[in-house]
């Protein structure tokens, strides 16, 4: 059977939401990334694509290497010990075959986004699954309340700032895009004049995913309805400081997709995360998604104390 790939389009969010509450074993999972928004929003970077597979939903995008998939196959159920599970070992086979033969070097071929209980579904089958950079789940009412004495620099920040400004929180909305662009360009130019030693070996790395997000942020201030996206902008002193977007993944986690805070203006991103998270309450976690790797960005993750790393595997075949 060949594999025919449609560019992915915001009309196509619809079906793969359809695909992804039918798919029984994985669809449970925490992990950021079982959700349209977070793949969709990196069209500028990546060329995505959508396939249906024996009835299954796949989603495959495309970089200068070559062809990958940043989710496994969704839907229609991934059972274990029932008939369908051998369907999700047959399309597997399938999109592996097509991507390795599509691709130059064969390890490009890969399914990203596996979660824990998957990966133990499919390994058997001739995989091997390496863990990728795991997302940080936190209890929301943790991130409100801010009460343990290791959120007393948080809470010690957030309550200076408070005092110090006239804030106001506000839905975003689309006469906010402007502002809002400016202040993710001024924000970008702010963490790029870190100094390298702050930053560690992992410089290059860091200003090379600011730069790839640009096109990312211009999607979410432009299509944020489409995707569903809940969006608030901070008002300091009579202009646009901060802003964050996120999506429901679930009735229990909510995923912050993007967070933007002046840096110049100390106790900010404090205040901003945790009142976003006070809007979001009634969903008893919140994932933050991964760290990519970078030390900077995975000692302000732990300071928040997590619940839970959600573990993430890649597969390629042995």
């Amino acid at each position: 059977m060949s594999i025919i790939l449609h560019p992915l389009k915001i009309a196509d969010q619809s079906k793969a939401n359809q695909y992804m509450r039918a798919t029984a074993q994985g669809g449970n999972t925490s992990l950021a990334h079982w959700a349209f928004p977070p793949h969709y929003v990196w069209k500028g970077v990546l060329e995505y694509y959508r396939s249906e597979v024996n009835g299954w939903w796949c989603l495959f995008a495309k970089h200068a290497d070559g062809l990958f998939m940043p989710l496994p196959p969704q839907g229609p159920t991934l059972r274990v010990g029932t008939p369908t599970s051998g369907t999700l070992q047959d399309v597997l086979t399938q999109v592996m075959t097509f991507m390795d033969t599509t691709n130059s070097n064969t390890q490009t071929s890969r399914i990203e986004n596996i979660p824990e209980e998957l990966k133990d579904v499919i390994q058997p089958w001739g995989y091997s699954l390496t863990l990728s950079h795991s997302d940080y789940l936190y209890q929301t009412a943790d991130l409100v309340q801010l009460k343990a004495n290791v959120y007393k620099s948080q809470r010690a920040a957030y309550n200076r700032f408070s005092r110090a400004h006239r804030i106001r929180i506000v839905p975003y909305q689309m006469r906010d895009r402007d502002g809002c662009l400016a202040l993710f360009y001024r924000w970008m130019h702010q963490k790029e004049d870190i100094a390298v030693p702050q930053v560690g070996a992992h410089a290059d790395i860091a200003r090379v995913k600011l730069q790839n997000a640009v096109s990312a942020h211009r999607v979410v201030l432009q299509e944020y309805r489409e995707l569903g996206l809940t969006g608030r902008v901070v008002w300091v002193d009579g202009s646009i400081k901060a802003y964050a977007f996120g999506y429901p993944r679930s009735r229990e986690v909510f995923c912050v997709l993007f967070e933007v805070a002046d840096r110049g203006v100390l106790g900010l991103a404090q205040y901003l995360f945790r009142e976003f998270c006070r809007d979001i309450q009634q969903y008893p976690f919140v994932n933050t998604m991964s760290d990519s790797g970078l030390p900077r960005v995975a000692r302000t993750k732990h300071a928040y104390r997590p619940t839970q790393l959600v573990p993430n595997y890649i597969a390629r075949r042995s």
